[in-house]
């Protein structure tokens, strides 16, 4: 019995030294073997097709060389899936923005998460790049978070009034495809450099078909993190399709900052307005100030990404 337990207690160290190896591996490795048996299935069958042409049709007999390279292709191995990123994966809600970070009081915060999410930076241009042909450059997320930040008057109560201060999404996206996502950006801004919406509205009692156009532009960059844009989005006067005359409404400018850290791209939209007691965090606040408040987006992604800050 003592030889038994030896024997088991050599076997169990020498175990503990075995490299096994990932998951991930043995599926690739499984792959990749696969790929090697159909390609030697088909080449077999391809020189015993041409034994038989030769047999069949005599000395002179050929068989028709591979002349294309779709021809070659077909025996060819699939190249490798890209593999997912190694480090972390969902994002975790210290990865977001806090309260305090905004210089704008809020005492309530709505969140989510999502799945394969598209990385979306402006609704309506994406309207644009659809009809500029561009809608098929759109980044889709693995994991994404999202919150709203809202001030209120009584945040315990789900009816009280409460004016919105600020929204941010952060994507995770796949390696490659975040360093491929700001240029994908910038050729859809410039496409939407000039865009003339034509739709119906509503103004005070009655409904008009309404044409309005909007410009994008990047007013800063490469402020924050890896990459960063600061976009403005105006509107010029409504002008009434009907009549042809501007009407007496003015839209404020938009502004969106971008900012990738690692494999992590966010999205921060202030709010136009905040009432009669809040500042305009997009307007009345400066520039510098929405520059700041980027840098400071950027160090919270730094716990998430990867590779780490």
């Amino acid at each position: 019995m003592r030889d038994d337990l030896t024997f088991a207690e050599r076997m169990h160290r020498d175990l503990r030294d075995v490299r096994w190896p990932e998951p991930a591996e043995i599926r690739a490795r499984a792959r990749r073997r696969s790929r090697r048996t159909a390609v030697a299935a088909a080449i077999a069958v391809l020189a015993v097709t041409s034994l038989s042409a030769v047999a069949v049709g005599g000395r002179d007999g050929a068989v028709a060389p591979l002349t294309s390279w779709a021809d070659w292709r077909m025996f060819q191995p699939e190249p490798e899936p890209e593999p997912e990123p190694s480090g972390q994966a969902e994002i975790p809600q210290e990865a977001l923005l806090e309260s305090a970070d905004v210089g704008v009081p809020s005492n309530v915060r709505l969140g989510d998460t999502g799945l394969g999410e598209p990385v979306q930076v402006d609704p309506l241009l994406e309207i644009c790049a659809e009809g500029r042909g561009l809608s098929g450059q759109q980044t889709v997320s693995r994991y994404s978070r999202s919150q709203t930040l809202i001030q209120k008057d009584m945040p315990d109560q789900a009816w009280s009034s409460g004016a919105p201060v600020l929204t941010q999404d952060v994507y995770r996206v796949a390696r490659g495809a975040s360093t491929r996502f700001f240029s994908g950006l910038d050729r859809i801004v410039t496409a939407c450099a000039g865009w003339t919406e034509v739709a119906p509205r509503q103004w005070g009692l009655g409904t008009g078909t309404v044409s309005v156009a909007h410009t994008w532009r990047a007013v800063e960059r490469d402020f924050a993190g890896d990459e960063a844009v600061l976009l403005r989005h105006a509107l010029s006067q409504p002008v009434d399709v009907a009549t042809g005359k501007p009407l007496d409404r003015q839209f404020p400018s938009e502004t969106r900052m971008v900012v990738r850290v690692g494999d992590l791209v966010t999205v921060i939209v202030p709010a136009p307005g905040l009432g009669v007691d809040g500042p305009n965090i997009a307007g009345s606040t400066s520039d510098a100030e929405l520059l700041e408040l980027g840098r400071t987006a950027a160090r919270r992604l730094c716990v998430a990404a990867n590779p780490s800050c």
